[in-house]
């Protein structure tokens, strides 16, 4: 009996015939050869189907099962069940993983024994494969627990974890539709550790078809309960669900919407107890401090932001706080400060 593969890739398809082939090229050109992609047609009605046998019988690589429609968690979690590799890697119909990216993931993988999920940086493009910005997400472990408080920090599609630590969490939740996998990589908080790869190694399609810009809005509702279940804890007591809604604007970058004194405020000193309890109660290096640091340096930038309207001294005490966090900021406001008086918007 052959040994079982060191990665087994997991993507569900349904109709996603548009990006198809790119996605799946993409991954077959991976310099690491050695894997099982396993794909899941979760009963598609245009010619996904087609696609996916062609290329399955031309890369015996490729595990193809089809089901009748069951939605993207149950299909991932068949595609995760049959899993056989030590590592399971994620993917999109719609997105493209770069060259190198299963290489560099295992060698990280197998140089760093204590991580357990894997994600990297990404680069944005649009239907029609146009670069947009690149997304820069935390590193380092204690840095991306932290971040985990006010968003999802790992892209899904770009997700190396080992299996062991997928199947001790009991796969993905069947309520979290939306958002299963932050709801994952929060629960593997209390088991592993969590890192990115500081480099772009996914391109990921952002499109008027995506789960992410179809599913927006109830999205954001699950993502503040999720950040309840981890903030009260940490501080110990209950916090308001306008509180909750202000971090994440503040989080954003959205200040626009912060409209009180008394509101800024509040988020302000929420943000602060938050960063001593988990200084206090987290093992870090002082290389996550100074990542920390700079996190915490741009939310207390963005109540500077609200704030400028409503209180100069007010305004210029958080200025301050974000500076002595992260002294970039500091060329960032210099920056901000010309554009106005340019007469350009901010």
């Amino acid at each position: 009996m052959s040994a079982p593969p060191p990665v087994s890739v997991v993507m569900s398809v349904y109709n996603g015939q548009r990006f198809l082939r790119e996605a799946i090229t993409g991954l077959l050109d991976q310099s690491l050869g050695d894997f099982e992609f396993i794909i899941v047609d979760d009963g598609s009605t245009d010619e996904s189907s087609a696609i996916l046998a062609e290329y399955a019988k031309i890369d015996g690589r490729i595990k193809l099962y089809r089901q009748e429609n069951q939605g993207l968690i149950a299909s991932l979690n068949k595609g995760c069940s049959i899993a056989k590799g030590k590592y399971i890697a994620r993917m999109d119909a719609d997105d493209v993983s770069l060259p190198m990216r299963l290489e560099k993931q295992v060698r990280y993988m197998e140089n760093h024994p204590s991580i357990g999920i894997l994600g990297t940086w990404l680069r944005i493009i649009d239907n029609k494969g146009r670069l947009g910005p690149p997304w820069r997400a935390p590193t380092t472990p204690g840095a991306v627990k932290w971040a985990l408080m006010f968003e999802n920090c790992l892209a899904h599609p770009t997700i190396m974890m080992r299996r062991e630590v997928f199947e001790c969490l009991g796969s993905y939740n069947p309520e979290a539709v939306n958002v299963e996998d932050y709801d994952l990589w929060v629960r593997a908080t209390k088991l592993t550790q969590l890192a990115n790869i500081p480099e772009v190694l996914l391109k990921r399609r952002d499109w008027e078809g995506s789960i992410c810009s179809t599913n927006f809005q109830a999205q954001e509702t699950h993502v503040l309960k999720t950040m309840q279940s981890m903030i009260a804890p940490l501080i110990k007591s209950n916090v308001s669900a306008d509180s909750i809604n202000s971090l994440r604007q503040i989080n954003l970058g959205n200040h626009s919407l912060l409209t009180s004194l008394g509101q800024i405020n509040t988020a302000a000193a929420l943000i602060q107890r938050l960063y001593s309890a988990y200084i206090r109660a987290t093992p870090l290096s002082k290389r996550e401090i100074r990542e920390i640091d700079r996190n915490v340096g741009k939310k207390l930038y963005t109540l500077a932001l609200a704030a400028n309207k409503l209180s100069t001294r007010r305004s210029l005490a958080f200025f301050m706080l974000a500076f002595r966090l992260d002294h970039r900021l500091f060329f960032s406001a210099i920056k901000t400060g010309t554009r106005a008086l340019a007469g350009k918007p901010i």
